[in-house]
């Protein structure tokens, strides 16, 4: 369980005043999550999640919990971030911006089955579509992003993986990143943050990722996500081709992102490797902290490097 900040009862009931959302009844940690605390908060209205963001700057959240509007009103299943009174959608709480959402039915899945996976599939498609009718605010530049981290781990790395980190921010640096079409997206959509029952998605969670960069990008973050299983070290290729039609039953590739799509695979891995080595090698002080292997990562990167079994054609 990831809780950086402690909250009290008394500050909680002190900080739902902001809100129209009754009294409070409970609350607890989750136990789930890296970069935030998060804490299941039952009140007299209901069942709500409240976000203190350790991740990212106050600065930031706008952008995202707009994004997370705009996708709840075009009818894509979300997480809703809270009005307080005052209609702002975030508050302060212990010198830290808090977020409250609501609580979706559903749990996250653990080994998501071909169905779930196409359902995914069309949805990612169906936000990369609204998000077109959005600014590409917070632009992230996710081959310097990972070159500027990737130098200060060096260091840190033995030789076979600093080889192979070279290799990969070389081999990205070939993407055109610049033509490649882009807007905001989710960036970290990952079996855990999609609430599921039975093959019926309730929503998506957890955008505090989000920024604006390449949909080819999220696509394959998303496809390594739900198809690569980190305890056995197996692709699911077929499930993978499942998820790329659907998809592009909704939003088809264009020649850039079909050109770029194997070598973009191996950045997404690239770029969850390095932050679980950040993670390591530059710890966060927290209460109770989750830290994720970075082995299952490096793995998958070395897998795609040396198999091209999932690659576009046309």
């Amino acid at each position: 369980m990831s809780v950086y900040t402690p909250v009290t009862r008394e500050q909680l009931e002190s900080y739902l005043q902001q809100y129209n959302v009754g009294k409070l009844i409970d609350f607890q940690g989750i136990e789930a999550g890296v970069e935030n605390t998060n804490y299941f908060v039952t009140t007299t209205e209901g069942p709500f999640v409240l976000t203190l963001v350790e991740s990212i700057s106050s600065d930031q959240l706008p952008f995202i919990l707009d994004y997370i509007e705009h996708l709840t009103q075009h009818g894509v299943a979300c997480a809703k971030p809270i009005h307080l009174n005052d209609q702002r959608l975030s508050g302060q709480l212990n010198d830290r911006p808090a977020v409250l959402m609501s609580r979706l039915a559903g749990s996250p899945l653990q080994t998501p089955n071909d169905q779930q996976a196409s359902v995914i599939g069309v949805t990612l498609a169906q936000m990369h579509q609204l998000a077109e009718q959005l600014e590409n605010k917070h632009t992230i530049d996710i081959h310097q992003w990972c070159s500027d981290l990737g130098t200060k781990l060096m260091p840190h790395l033995a030789e076979d993986e600093q080889q192979s980190l070279h290799y990969n921010l070389m081999d990205s640096g070939h993407i055109p990143w610049e033509s490649l079409p882009a807007g905001p997206i989710h960036a970290d959509l990952f079996p855990d943050n999609a609430l599921f029952e039975g093959d019926k998605l309730c929503g998506l969670i957890d955008f505090y990722h989000a920024c604006s960069a390449p949909y080819l990008y999220d696509l394959c973050v998303t496809l390594n996500a739900w198809c690569y299983d980190e305890r056995t070290s197996e692709y699911d290729f077929n499930k993978a081709l499942l998820m790329l039609d659907s998809y592009q039953s909704v939003r088809p590739l264009n020649s850039d992102e079909q050109r770029s799509f194997s070598t973009m695979l191996q950045v997404a891995a690239m770029r969850f490797w390095l932050s679980r080595l950040r993670d390591i090698h530059f710890r966060k002080e927290g209460e109770v902290v989750t830290r994720k292997d970075p082995q299952g990562k490096l793995q998958l990167l070395k897998l795609l490097c040396g198999h091209q079994q999932l690659k576009m054609t046309g």
